[in-house]
């Protein structure tokens, strides 16, 4: 909600003035996000597959579209084909589509997803380990196929910090058979750093399957953890032949609102 005073506007929640307009009528606007190069994630519109359109996978972990990795936990099966899809929603001409190759059970520490590294030197605008640690928030479009309608996955945020200590904080999201924009924000976390370095410091998992073992609770807040984590209620999306996850649109940036999908042009 904003505060409109005489010739400005603020935020109620605003300590200085939005938007002031000055007796010879000129209206100048205080401009305090910079809205360009604001998404840490690279290739969020799935539009660029060097390596190919389609990939077969089972127990290992390797890319597929650029950038986007089918990640594998503890040997787990995850007996999949990766594809760039041209179904996606109003505004995207691309996105990632998985769907099992075999019906398969995940136990134990068991563990299939879809995930993004980033370099600690790209991430340092989050101020993690300081008094300044800010929020992110991401958001993305996914819908399933008919046959896993209603199928509850995870978004995992994973973190490395220069000491090497492992951190994270999930949430859980429902998809259906029609594309939707979900919308995630975390917190920040002033009392541990992300790597300021070229190293993966910090992952962006879509757990699709996942054993017992690590399915908990969601966690809000960073919270100390080894790699991979599900919320209570986690689906198998291996159960099935016929599943199918459509994935695009995955923008991860800095604050609390998730501002529309910044599309790049890329060198063919």
């Amino acid at each position: 909600m904003s505060q409109l005073k005489v010739n400005t506007i603020r935020h109620t929640g605003a300590s200085s003035d939005a938007v002031t307009l000055a007796s010879d009528g000129t209206c100048t606007a205080k401009i305090t996000n910079n809205l360009s190069n604001r998404n840490l994630i690279i290739n969020g519109a799935m539009r660029v597959s060097q390596r190919g359109s389609t990939f077969n996978y089972t127990s290992t972990t390797s890319y597929g579209l650029d950038r986007w990795r089918h990640t594998v936990g503890s040997s787990f099966n995850f007996d999949t084909t990766m594809t760039q899809d041209s179904s996606g929603p109003d505004g995207f001409i691309k996105c990632l589509k998985v769907t099992p190759d075999s019906a398969v059970t995940p136990t134990g520490s068991h563990n299939g997803a879809i995930s993004q590294r980033l370099e600690g030197q790209d991430c340092q605008s989050l101020c993690h380990g300081t008094s300044s640690a800010k929020k992110v928030t991401l958001s993305f479009y996914a819908k399933s196929g008919s046959q896993n309608n209603n199928h509850q996955y995870g978004v995992q945020l994973f973190k490395t910090t220069s000491g090497g200590s492992t951190f994270n904080v999930t949430k859980a999201f429902t998809i259906t058979s029609s594309w939707q924009k979900f919308t995630m924000t975390f917190p920040g976390d002033t009392s541990n750093d992300i790597g300021n370095d070229n190293s993966e410091r910090l992952r962006v998992i879509f757990n699709l399957a996942t054993g017992p073992d690590d399915i908990s609770s969601e966690v809000s807040t960073w919270t100390a953890s080894n790699i991979f984590r599900a919320v209570t209620g986690q689906d198998n999306f291996m159960d099935n032949t016929s599943n199918e996850f459509y994935l695009t649109g995955v923008q991860l940036e800095v604050g609390d609102v998730a501002t529309d999908f910044e599309h790049r042009s890329y060198g063919a």
